[in-house]
């Protein structure tokens, strides 16, 4: 991460340095341990709950002719077995340890002794059966920190068995590899068994890689898979959804491309979603496996998925040593969760949140040592296992930057993948690679309780300095920090950032230039693990959710239904209940929760919030510019407590009571917010927000400054990385390469290449799934074309079908022509990559997602034409004769794509949006939505197949990248185009597809009464040229030039860009379209007269037009 030098002299006073000690002497890397080999055959009846096994077991050497132990579930019975099997107790209860494990839970296990024959090499045979059934719950007494756990499940719903299930002999904490064969009872024929590693026969699965656990997931899946390179990609739904599964696929292909680069290849052969019975959110090797609801929020793609599908390097590639403690889910979280909101600019804000966590749920009792945490039970175990140690990973790659913090974890992910690792593992790696002793830095954050207090002081110094002094406030000894610090100086846009060392309780530095110095922010993007102070932190409803001890006020009215909210909300807490009838006043002594609109304590929250602009309406509750009514609402106010500001105080209204259980349910997942409101009697938010904290004692502003520092104005930091384009720029280059190789011949009428490029554009139509009309993709006729009198040619067409009968017969068209201009008499290539490769590879990748993840409303055709380059022949032969049952009236709209590929930052060109009302807001909507900008220009002409259609009196837009100076020429080639650009016009075009196809209103059109656009049929090609490149997106008085070409008649006389063309041999230079006319009825070596405005002066030009 970048940091900002400063500009002027710092003197720092410390007593020691935090790091930078060379090395001490490192612990050898061990040698890993062997594994022992399962060999499963599974027999499962889930309607009886029951499953038989038959387990051939390899031993390493060392546990020849030796007696192993082990623990099997205390519902199944072993029936045979070889060597000498003795029972030493049964139904010990367990506790499962994972980074699945929310709760820990575990069935109760028999444990046995088995002497090994010493004739079978380390061989044996156990097969034994019964039945597993412990319907899932939640194992957590605190709300919404835990899904529901179960120790293992066979029943008609399906089928979760995990390590803490033991439904296969487990002997103490040796790693293990497997092969299973899964058979299914008549009854469950059709099901599928999921486990992790490869796919091992029809129904079962293998691993030679050493894993800490065998899983068995079943049910009656809908398997769906497609390839990602190397990875199989798939999906397994219980209720069929091909959509759902398609944008789930499309993710994993492009985390995987996110992950790689950064980590290493992904360890797997595969990676499967998996949709569970009940709701969770579990990341096991090589897939995931996640609840119905869970997987249907939208949100959950850029937020849970990534992290499940990062585990497979960190806990499920390389495992934890859970005795020194889960290093794996903070890494996790980091690299997930928190990297998603860096990429997106709210990293700060994140690690704030995190901050805040520790502040609210964890207390002094219920800390812990990052080297005691093994999986989450509870929100401060979330708090610290997490956040914590989240915190710790990124101040370890602020310690040593960014390139060797990545080196680092790829060469932890490549020499300890299917082995695990402890911190002192980790404490090893990166001293070695970095030469720097962190041994200090990993003792204070793995194995310290607690977190460092700062507190800040600035005066005058003699020479024009500031002392900046800190003291650590907390208990016991100081840590060791490195703490950025920014200092805001009068006339700077920005303030100077810089990193400073803390090793002692009281620290000071001196900055020069006092007279100047406008404030001081101490670690202004939270990079640091503390103890916020409460200032530094709005009241949330996590702040009361995490409270040790809580009180609850009712009041008179529905007590009942306030009870039971008070008795839920009060677990795993010091809680207590009174009546806003029998006392006078709150508690003083813990934070407070006052339920219920009629509760004369109400006004101690309002009072408590006034400085955030709460107050009372007669009907309701202002907050800000929200004036919430009670009528059909549940709303909640979070304030500090008068009595003591480290404690909070909350009110909660719900109007109608049969909103009870959904407030219930939902309000514990909404801690981050300090104002929440919800409509209905099924609780839907529609109001939430976070209370800002404008006295924070990090800042410091100088005394009787009358200006507002801008705190929030820092110098931006340097992106770990960035997440690849949802269209990935080397598949869309994949096909611009494929149609301007030399086998396609420049793609000219005529000739053998064009024939080529059709062929291909419909196997790739077939492959992305679209379906042909009338049988075939690729619809032929004969026309004149230049040089020809009776050509054939051919447009290549398919279709995704429409699922509302109302709209089916009028159909979306996507077009892009794909012809050009072939070899000229020199025999030079023209390649025409950008004209119009660029288009009809855009329109390929967009057809393939919406086909497989997308079922709109009506029927989207899409379309290569032909014939384009000679007087647009594909796309007038389409409009006449539309394909299949379709009739040209009825087409309801066009895209299309021409010269889409050279991008290049510059603003998306769209024209003909004035065809239809809608054109420029949906536009506008979707450079919102994705960050592509869009300008619509005010002129149409005839050069591309779009005007077909508005000829026709259809609305059509065209999507162009912009000029350049190698239109036409044999230098337009794949090399030059912008692969990014196209990638963001292909997600702008795919945004655009589906609102049209889920549109079944009419747009409003704006033909009615327009001239035709004159189409001009080439007798031979335009052999004139100017060299200029106009600029479209100029709606001035004749065109203007926003280049010219080399060696061009333009640059021999002097034209430049900026010039505006005002007259042609004396002939009005109107519009585009005019001066193409005029070009066109020229003939190289003519002499022209060319009168020029620049810079508000006009000139003349003599130009003697040169072959193009």
């Amino acid at each position: 991460m970048k940091r900002f030098a400063t500009i002027f002299l710092l003197y720092v006073i410390l007593s020691g340095s935090v790091l930078g000690q060379p090395p001490a002497e490192v612990a050898e890397l061990q040698e890993p341990e062997q594994p022992i080999h399962h060999s499963l055959k599974i027999f499962l009846d889930p309607m009886n709950r029951a499953i038989t096994v038959e387990d051939s077991i390899s031993f390493p050497e060392e546990f020849h002719s030796t007696s192993v132990e082990f623990e099997l579930n205390s519902n199944l019975s072993i029936s045979n077995n070889s060597g000498t099997l003795q029972q030493l107790t049964g139904n010990v209860p367990d506790t499962n340890v994972g980074i699945n494990a929310t709760g820990g839970l575990a069935a109760g296990t028999n444990e046995y002794s088995l002497s090994l024959p010493a004739n079978k090499n380390g061989q044996a045979l156990l097969i034994y059966s019964g039945s597993i059934y412990d319907l899932a719950e939640q194992s957590s007494p605190e709300y919404a920190q835990s899904f529901s756990e179960t120790s293992g499940i066979i029943g008609e719903q399906g089928v979760y068995l995990n390590y803490g299930s033991a439904w296969f002999p487990i002997f103490g904490e040796q790693l293990m590899t497997f092969d299973m064969e899964v058979q299914f009872a008549d009854t469950a024929s059709t099901w599928k068994a999921v486990s992790q590693g490869d796919r091992f026969g029809d129904n079962g699965w293998s691993s030679s890689d050493p894993m800490e656990e065998i899983y068995l997931i079943a049910a009656n899946f809908t398997e769906y898979s497609v390839q990602a390179d190397d990875v199989e990609v798939l999906a397994y739904l219980r209720t069929p959804d091909s959509n759902l599964a398609t944008r789930y696929m499309d993710a994993t292909e492009r985390y995987l491309k996110l992950y790689e680069p950064l980590l290493g290849d992904y360890p797997y052969s595969k990676f499967a979603l998996v949709e569970n019975f009940w709701e969770t959110g579990y990341g096991m090797p090589s897939f995931t496996l996640l609840g119905e609801q869970v997987i249907r929020f939208p949100f959950i793609l850029e937020s849970s998925y990534p992290h499940e599908i990062l585990h497979n390097w960190w806990g499920n590639g390389v495992y934890p040593d859970y005795e020194s403690g889960n290093w794996s889910e903070g890494l996790t979280a980091y690299l997930a969760d928190h990297l998603f909101r860096e990429m997106s600019g709210s990293g700060s804000q994140y690690r704030k949140d995190m901050l805040s966590r520790y502040k609210n749920y964890v207390a002094e009792e219920t800390d812990f040592p990052l080297a005691r945490f093994t999986s989450r039970n509870s929100a401060a175990t979330q708090a610290v296992g997490y956040g914590k140690t989240l915190m710790l990973w990124h101040m370890l790659r602020l310690e040593l930057g960014d390139e060797l913090f990545l080196e680092g974890l790829r060469k932890l992910y490549s020499d300890y993948k299917y082995q695990r690792a402890s911190y002192s593992d980790i404490e090893r790696l990166y001293t070695e690679l970095s030469g720097v002793d962190l041994s200090i830095f990993f003792q204070q954050w793995v194995n310290r309780i607690g977190a460092p207090q700062l507190s800040l002081s600035v005066e005058e110094a003699t020479g024009n300095r500031a002392r900046i002094m800190f003291a650590q406030t907390q208990f016991g000894d100081p840590y060791l920090l490195k703490v950025p610090v920014a200092l805001y100086y009068e006339g700077e846009a920005e303030p100077q950032v810089f990193d400073i060392n803390l090793s002692q309780k009281l620290d000071a530095f001196f900055a020069e230039d006092y007279e100047r110095l406008q404030g001081v922010l101490v670690d202004p993007y939270f990079d640091v693990f503390r103890q916020l102070d409460r200032e530094e932190t709005p009241p949330t409803v996590g702040e009361l959710f995490g409270a040790a001890q809580i009180a609850f006020v009712l009041p008179s009215a529905d007590r009942q239904h306030w009870s039971l909210m008070a008795e839920t909300f009060g677990q795993g807490a010091e809680s207590e209940i009174l009546y806003a009838d029998q006392i006078e006043s709150i508690p003083q002594d813990r934070s407070v929760w006052i339920l219920g609109k009629d509760n004369p304590f109400m006004e101690q929250v309002v009072s408590s919030t006034e400085l955030y602009s709460v107050s009372n309406t007669p009907n309701g509750i202002q907050i800000g510019a929200n004036e919430l009514e009670y009528a059909n609402r549940s709303t909640v106010v979070i304030g500090r407590h008068a009595a003591n500001p480290e404690l909070a105080v909350g009110w909660i209204h719900v109007e109608d009571m049969v909103a009870m259980p959904g407030m219930i349910e939902k309000l514990p997942h909404y801690g981050r917010y300090s104002n929440l409101s919800f409509t209905g009697s099924e609780p839907t938010i529609d109001v939430r927000g976070v209370w800002t904290s404008p006295n924070s004692p990090m800042q410091w502003k100088k005394p009787n400054l009358v200006a507002e520092l801008q705190w929030d104005n820092l110098p931006s930091v340097e992106l770990l990385t960035t997440l690849p384009p949802k269209y990935l720029p080397e598949q869309l280059l994949r096909h611009v390469n494929q149609l301007t190789s030399i086998e396609m011949e420049g793609r000219g009428l005529g000739g053998k290449g064009i024939d080529r490029a059709a062929l291909y554009i419909a196997e790739q139509f077939r492959i992305a799934g679209l379906q042909p009309i009338n049988g075939t993709y690729i619809h032929r006729w004969r026309d004149a074309a230049p040089g020809f009198r009776n050509l054939e040619l051919a447009n290549v067409v398919g279709i995704i079908p429409g699922v509302n009968r109302d709209v089916s017969a009028k159909p979306i068209v996507i077009g892009a022509h794909y012809d050009h201009l072939g070899i000229n008499s020199d025999g030079e290539l023209h390649a025409g990559a950008d004209d119009n490769a660029s288009g009809v590879s855009v329109m390929i990748e967009v057809a393939a997602k919406v086909a497989r993840a997308f079922t709109p409303q009506r029927p989207i055709i899409f379309a290569a034409f032909s014939g384009e380059e000679s007087g647009l022949l594909g796309s007038e032969y389409f409009i006449q004769n539309p394909p299949g049952p379709f009739e040209t009236e009825d087409l309801f709209a066009m895209i299309n794509l021409d010269s889409v590929g050279r991008l290049e930052g510059r603003t998306l060109q769209v024209f003909g949006t004035e065809s239809a009302y809608e054109w420029p807001f949906m536009a506008q909507g979707i450079g919102f939505t994705i960050g592509v900008t869009s300008e619509f220009p005010a002129e149409t002409i005839a050069s591309s197949d779009h005007v077909s259609f508005l000829n026709a009196g259809i609305p059509a837009i065209h999507l162009f990248a912009g000029t350049h100076l190698d239109y036409h020429q044999p230098t337009d080639t794949v090399d030059k185009l912008d692969a990014a650009g196209m990638s963001e016009i292909s997600l702008w075009l795919e945004e655009a597809v589906v609102y049209l196809g889920d549109r079944t209103d009419p747009l409003r059109v704006n033909l009615e009464g327009t001239e035709q656009v004159e189409v001009a049929r080439q007798q031979g090609e335009r052999s004139a040229s100017l060299g200029t490149v106009p600029d479209f997106a100029y709606s001035g008085e004749g065109v203007r030039i926003s280049g010219v070409a080399p060696d061009s008649a333009a640059e021999e006389v002097g034209l430049q860009a900026g010039d505006i063309l005002l007259n042609y041999n004396d002939e009005s230079v109107t519009d585009m379209q005019t001066y193409s006319n005029l070009l066109r009825e020229s003939a190289p070596g003519d002499s022209v007269i060319i009168d020029v405005l620049r810079e508000g002066m006009q000139f003349q030009f003599e130009v003697t037009l040169k072959a193009r």
